[in-house]
């Protein structure tokens, strides 16, 4: 975790939401402009969409990117290149003539969204404070869809600037971290183990799109870095890490909690589209995702309250519920799965990230919050290509 104490002056928590949420917004905003999009630049649909596949991706890719910049270069650095990634991708994407340029945008902007989301996090540095940030990605993101449908009357490229918003956090949090690179100066960059991993990510990521190829790639990729991590203990991805019970434990919760998450998000339209017209599913899912997000923002202000046993169960049991609500076959359980999944999932990501490098070296926990937060964000592949599974 980025180490608090290394900041001159605590930063406010909405400054960190401010810095992380407008990536949620312009992501969720995609699918509504596809059409408009296709029509202007005289491309398929199949074409446009993508936009959306690009996006995803380097929001994963801006992960391992960040956590190889802040042992490099440290936290400055991280975000001064993350909001240059944003600034460019916006500036590509306001004036794109053609579907390669446009995509170019979109995938800077995401790398860089995502990175700032990654060092938002890792910012914030206690459940409550971060529970504030997750919960205001999955609220702010709630919207994107109408931000998308009413800017969209205007211009199609509006609500895939959105991302640009994060840039006014950007000089508040240059102004309260140190200048100076802090206690991972000796901390080796392991160029090679980094690649890998970007490598790895991109495989999982494509899987939906190209399977066969993308599995294979996958598998490689995973042997290359195995044997790259029994060489490199301190690589990368250090050993220690892989050794940590509760780096394992919650890395994989929060990976299967946000993959049933973006499932279900993808899915109960499709599913409640033999039930209720459009507007009402629009309506029922704005809702549903409000309340989740608000529920996970007072689970995680409370949450020291609990206990650790029953903040545990509570989460692993609003995931279960989740997933089992889609089998009731009752449309109103469709739009509270999803309510329940994003409770799970933002709650989720805040509760277990600050135990994710607990019992690692303190000079591995940097990387520890950046891995972990790679692991949650790549549900946002896995949800939709299970979602894929489930409608077919």
């Amino acid at each position: 975790m980025i180490n608090q104490a290394s900041c001159d002056r605590r930063i406010p928590v909405l400054v960190l939401a401010l810095l992380a949420t407008p990536t949620s917004l312009s992501a969720n905003s995609t699918t509504t402009v596809i059409p408009g999009l296709a029509r202007d630049l005289g491309i398929t649909v199949a074409d446009a969409t993508w936009t959306a596949t690009a996006f995803g991706w380097a929001v994963v890719i801006g992960t391992p990117v960040t956590a190889g910049l802040l042992r490099a270069r440290g936290t400055r650095t991280a975000v001064l290149v993350n909001a240059a990634l944003v600034l460019l991708g916006t500036l590509l994407v306001a004036v794109a003539p053609v579907l390669p340029v446009l995509l170019a945008g979109r995938a800077a902007q995401a790398a860089g969204g995502g990175g700032l989301v990654t060092l938002a996090i890792g910012l914030a540095g206690t459940t409550r404070r971060t529970g504030a940030v997750t919960a205001g990605i999955g609220l702010v993101g709630a919207f994107g869809p109408l931000a998308g449908s009413t800017l969209s009357e205007i211009s199609w490229r509006l609500p895939l600037c959105l991302s640009l918003v994060a840039l006014l956090a950007v000089p508040v949090v240059l102004s309260r971290v140190p200048a100076h690179r802090g206690q991972d100066d000796a901390t080796p960059v392991d160029p090679l183990g980094i690649m890998l991993v970007l490598g790895l990510v991109s495989a999982l990521v494509l899987i939906p799109r190209f399977p066969p190829q993308a599995l294979v790639a996958s598998v490689v990729a995973s042997i290359l870095l195995a044997r790259h991590i029994r060489w490199h203990a301190d690589g990368f991805v250090p050993q220690p890490l892989l050794r940590s019970r509760a780096f394992l434990a919650s890395a994989s919760v929060a990976c299967a909690l946000s993959t049933s998450y973006f499932a279900l998000l993808y899915t109960v339209p499709r599913l409640l589209d033999h039930h209720w017209p459009a507007e009402q599913i629009g309506v029922a899912t704005l809702i549903a995702l409000a309340v989740g997000s608000m529920a996970s923002l007072l689970f995680t202000r409370y949450t020291s309250r609990l206990g650790v046993s029953p903040g545990r169960a509570t989460l692993l049991t609003a995931g279960a519920i989740a997933v089992a609500l889609p089998v009731t076959g009752w449309p109103p359980a469709y739009a509270a799965a999803t309510a329940f999944a994003v409770f799970a999932a933002t709650a989720g990501m805040a509760w277990y990230a600050p135990r994710a490098g607990r019992d690692t070296p303190e000079r591995h926990r940097a990387t520890a919050l950046s891995l972990f937060t790679l692991c949650y964000q790549l549900g946002g592949a896995f949800g939709p290509a299970v979602a894929t599974l489930v409608i077919v």
